[in-house]
């Protein structure tokens, strides 16, 4: 009888964590895998060249098929990319118009990745480059 519950015991806990484990996704809207050796998910914009961007209000996201999305201070934007990664080159782009205090930033931020080249992930953040480069830290999926 012991082991005929000990055997139930022992389902049921693998059971109980084969629930638990991650799946993988199947969107392709999804941030998660890699792409040409760079992560697909968030990232924050923490630099313009050398300059430091303290407001942390600029975000990347790459996504499976070369998609991208993200947001400035005020403005969203989607994209594609007309190259498999780690080539950047904005086939199309568009974003919304609001009013903002902070179209110069913005602006830099939209203009740089429209002129965008390349993407590299190295030391841990990812570097688009182009005429301006930029520098993203990874936050999230």
């Amino acid at each position: 009888m012991s082991t005929v519950f000990r055997l139930t015991a022992a389902a049921a806990a693998l059971a109980a964590l084969a629930a638990c484990e991650p799946t993988a996704s199947t969107s392709a809207g999804a941030g998660t895998g890699f792409e040409g050796g760079i992560p697909l998910g968030t990232y924050t914009l923490v630099g313009f060249g050398k300059e430091a961007v303290p407001t942390r209000d600029g975000r990347l996201r790459l996504t499976q098929g070369g998609g991208f999305s993200g947001n400035g201070p005020c403005n969203t934007f989607t994209g594609r990319n007309a190259a498999p990664l780690p080539a950047f080159r904005v086939a199309v782009m568009n974003w919304t118009d609001n009013p903002c205090g902070h179209k110069g930033f913005e602006g830099r931020f939209f203009q740089a990745l429209t002129q965008a080249q390349e993407a590299r992930w190295e030391g841990g953040v990812l570097k688009i480059i182009g005429p301006t480069y930029m520098t993203l830290e990874r936050t999230g999926n």
